[in-house]
Parts: C-alpha cells; structure tokens; sequence
C-alpha cells in the first residue's frame, strides 16, 4: 500500500495509555492534603490531563512550594494506582503494525523525564513495551515550550529531518490540537481517550486504532488520470439519463458514456462492447456498489475463510449485496451459499472505501465500499459448489497470506476482525 504519511508520531496519555484514573487520583490526593478546603472535585481535576507538572502545580497554586516534594508525592499515589494504567484496546497492535510497514514512529508527550527517574516505567515518556518501535521520543523537559506550543513537533522535524507534510499527529486534547495547528502538521484526534466536549477541527476523527490504517495508507487503484476521466464522464452521462427527458439531453448524455467507454476500452485494449457492458451496467443515480464480507469466529477464535473457485484465494465469505437485501441479510444468504453455513450477524466491524483497502487485479470501473461483520457460527455443512471449493477456519498466525484474493480480503481487515472479536467495546472502523 502507497503511504499518505511516512512518520506518525503519538500523545502518550489519553491516547496511547488510560492514565486518567491513576493520574487524577494522584493529583486530588495531594491537592486535598495541602488544600482541604479545595472546592476542587475529581472531575473537574481530569481538565490537567494534557498539562505538564510545572503548569499543573502554577494553575493550583504550588508556586510555594517544592515542586520535587510535590511530584514525590504524586507519584507515590500514581504507584498505588499503577494497575490501572493500560494501553488502550488496539493501540499497541497498531503500533506494532505500523512500524512493521516502515512508518517511522515518534513520541511527543507531557511527561517529563524527571519521573522516570521514580522507577515507575508505567509514566516515563517512553515505557519499556513502546522502546522497540518508538525512534524519537520528545518529553516535556526536551524543550523550552512544551505543548501546546509547536516546538515540541518542530524538534522532532529537526531530529528526524522529516517534512511538514510526512507527520500525521494523533492527540486526544486540544493542547494536541494546538501544538499540530502551529507546527503545520496534520492531526488525528483519538475519540477513545479524548473529552473533547465540542466538534474540533481536525484532518482524521479517529473512533477506533484501525482507523489509523485508513489514513497513513491507500490503494491507488486508480492511478491513472485517464481512467479518472473516464469514470467521471461516465457518471455525468448516467447520471444525466437518470433525470433528464428531452430527446436531444438524452443522446448526448448516451454519448458520453459511449466516450468514456471507448477510452478505457482503447487504453486497455479490450473490445468495446465488453468494457460498456461493464462501466455503464447501472441505470439511474449513480452510487457505490456495496460488497457484505461475514467474520465468523468458531470456539477456539478461528475465523472462516473460503477457497473461491475462480480465483483458487482464499476470502472471507461474503459478495455484492443484491437489492432486496440488507446488508445482515445478505451475508447470512451470502455464507449459506459458499460455506453451507447457517450464521448470525450481530454487530458491524468497518465500512471500508475499498480503493484505500483492497488490491485488484484489473480496473475497477465503479467506486466499491465494503461492509464487514462479526457472526455467530450455526449449523451446516458443506459441498463443494460452483463457488467455492473449501471452507477452513484459521487462527491469526495460520492465515494464508500470500493466498489471500486481496480485491476482497487483505491480512489487515482480517486482523481488524479478529480485534473486533476480542474486544466488547470495539468502535466501528467508518471510512
């Protein structure tokens, strides 16, 4: 896959970690010790999250005291509560993921160094799980501006030699926001640890970590500016049949569509015939064709894949979802049909731009999104039929790879299912 962003560099609490627990205890533990009297409340507390400890301690009133105790105390409490620090669900897969597909990964956090000098590994700015995939870590004593300034991305700039352009920025406050904004950079907000109580203005939304995949990377299945065109007036012609009703309006829009015909079919050299029988199939409005895939997970958390017999690739069981149907319907008939299995959808994976995620081995001629769900397995057995001649259910670490037909099935849509199965709280993965 061609990438959007070469660098991406992650927040650390709130984004990568759920530290609001620990670190707003630890904060209202010490605060109540030297101010009883504090109309202050838990959590009206969590609004010092994206603070650092200088500006957390000036804000309350600590200028007076020292500012060593005060962080001793603090993290003395962050220890006792230090169980409940934990990445959030997914994040670390993607990290892991992104560093294997040669994206370089960088920190640029509100930790200062000064606590890992505690020994609690959970708040350093770089814990030991992160050390083999992180190049650059940027703390808050890094600097003479932390965040919300842009000087903390800006020496990573330097460090990294990377472009404005290269970095995408994914935060959870709006102290990220700012720092991103001023720096020039391009920034994601993670919706799973951010209290963001108003709309900000952003370049991804992220509800789910493999929304992240969506936007660092993308299939150019339509890389040339030729076929574009072609698209594009072949959408005008049928959308232009589809309203207009003067006799003259309607040859020209025919036209049109015989046109982009006769561009693909010439640039691919295949009769024309064949190409306008296949990019001016649909009448009416032109809109996205939708393919259902079904990820049916058996007891020991296999998923079931099937061996298509035109392709011999292996896919998830799944195909165009026919007009009458829903897109739950349409997978239980779709799997009935190749796997012999009765299944039961029950809670939808991702809708995927298919051009960003999948690999085709010709031209596309429409725009195509995906709808991905998690079923139950039911009864049935299988025959070897016209579409399909095996059925199989793999673990992740079996999956065949490099028998994947990936115009239907990537390893990553099957490892977003199988995080989707592992987690209760698993957002929908929305393109």
């Amino acid at each position: 896959m061609k990438k959007k962003y070469s660098h991406v560099v992650f927040d650390l609490d709130g984004t990568v970690y759920d530290t609001e627990f620990a670190y707003t205890t630890a904060l209202y533990t010490v605060l109540k010790k030297y101010r009883p009297d504090t109309e202050e409340t838990f959590e009206s507390l969590k609004r010092f999250m994206s603070y650092t400890a200088k500006k957390t301690q000036s804000e309350l009133g600590f200028d007076g005291y020292d500012p060593k105790v005060l962080s001793k105390q603090w993290c003395s409490v962050v220890l006792e509560n230090v169980h409940t620090i934990k990445p959030y669900d997914g994040v670390l897969g993607i990290i892991k993921y992104l560093k294997e597909q040669g994206i370089r990964l960088g920190i640029v956090t509100s930790r200062a160094k000064t606590f890992a000098d505690t020994k609690i590994d959970a708040i350093s700015p770089c814990p030991n799980e992160l050390v083999p995939y992180f190049d650059v870590v940027i703390s808050a004593d890094d600097v003479v501006q932390p965040k919300p300034s842009a000087e903390p991305l800006l020496k990573y700039m330097e460090i990294t030699g990377a472009e404005r352009k290269d970095i995408l920025f994914i935060g959870d406050t709006q102290s990220d926001i700012d720092c991103a904004k001023s720096a020039g950079v391009d920034f994601g907000i993670a919706l799973w640890g951010s209290h963001l109580k108003y709309s900000a203005r952003c370049a991804h939304f992220f509800a789910n970590p493999w929304d992240i995949v969506g936007a660092v990377f993308y299939e150019d299945n339509c890389s040339y500016q030729w076929l574009k065109w072609a698209k594009e007036i072949q959408a005008i012609g049928q959308i232009g049949l589809a309203y207009c009703t003067n006799i003259f309006d309607i040859e020209r829009f025919e036209r049109l569509r015989e046109i982009a015909s006769s561009m693909v079919a010439y640039m691919l050299h295949q009769k024309i015939d064949d190409v306008y029988s296949t990019l001016c199939m649909d009448k009416g409005y032109i809109t996205p064709k939708l393919d259902t895939r079904a990820a049916v997970f058996d007891e020991k958390g296999r998923i079931l894949l099937v061996k298509e017999n035109r392709s011999n690739k292996w896919s998830l069981p799944g195909g165009w979802c026919d007009e009458d149907e829903t897109i739950y319907s349409n997978i239980i008939k779709e799997v009935r049909e190749e796997a012999g299995m009765i299944v039961y959808p029950y809670r939808l994976v991702a809708i995927l731009d298919k051009s960003k995620w999948n690999v085709f081995r010709s031209v596309q001629p429409f725009h195509i999104l995906a709808a991905f769900c998690l079923c139950r397995i039911g009864e049935g057995s299988f025959t070897k039929n016209s579409e399909t001649l095996e059925r199989r259910f793999f673990s992740l670490d079996e999956i065949p790879v490099s028998e994947l037909r990936t115009g239907t099935t990537t390893i990553e849509q099957i490892k977003m299912c199988f995080d989707a199965y592992s987690n209760k709280d698993f957002a929908p993965v929305i393109d």
